[in-house]
């Protein structure tokens, strides 16, 4: 059995016939198992990243934790390839940058590193063994 395609044009007295044989397509895709979602863990970021970094990256993400826990705030830690996130629901909180408009930020005392418009965040860099989170409590309040 062949399938076929036929289109018709008509131009005054004279119709006009175009047939095409089709033929099936070609997969051009590979078969693969499915595969669940990556874990970022404390042992993908130790692995991925230097292990210095990775273990100073916990420190921190563990001391927001505490805060968190502490000011009874209703955010759950996610972690993901490159960063760690308070995420209420579906939207970041904060994660060392702030949900948060330029004036607010501009109003606390820590200097900001930059304002990202695009995502409307302020930025802050960490310096390792010297940031305390403690110091960005305002921060964190109003985001």
């Amino acid at each position: 059995m062949e399938l076929i395609e036929v289109k018709r044009w008509v131009d005054g007295d004279d119709s006009y016939f175009l047939v095409n044989k089709l033929e099936a397509e070609k997969k051009t895709f590979r078969n693969k198992p499915a595969s669940g979602l990556p874990v970022y863990d404390e042992k993908f970021h130790k692995k991925e990243y230097k292990k210095e970094s990775a273990i100073e990256f916990m420190k921190y993400a563990k001391q927001l934790e505490n805060l968190v826990e502490k000011n009874r705030w209703d955010l759950e830690l996610k972690f993901n390839k490159h960063y760690c996130s308070f995420k209420a629901g579906f939207f970041n909180a904060f994660a060392f940058f702030f949900n948060v408009s330029e004036g607010e930020a501009k109003q606390c005392p820590i200097e900001m590193t930059r304002y990202n418009n695009n995502w409307k965040r302020a930025e802050y860099f960490i310096e390792p063994r010297k940031t305390k989170t403690s110091d960005y409590l305002e921060l964190f309040n109003i985001a």
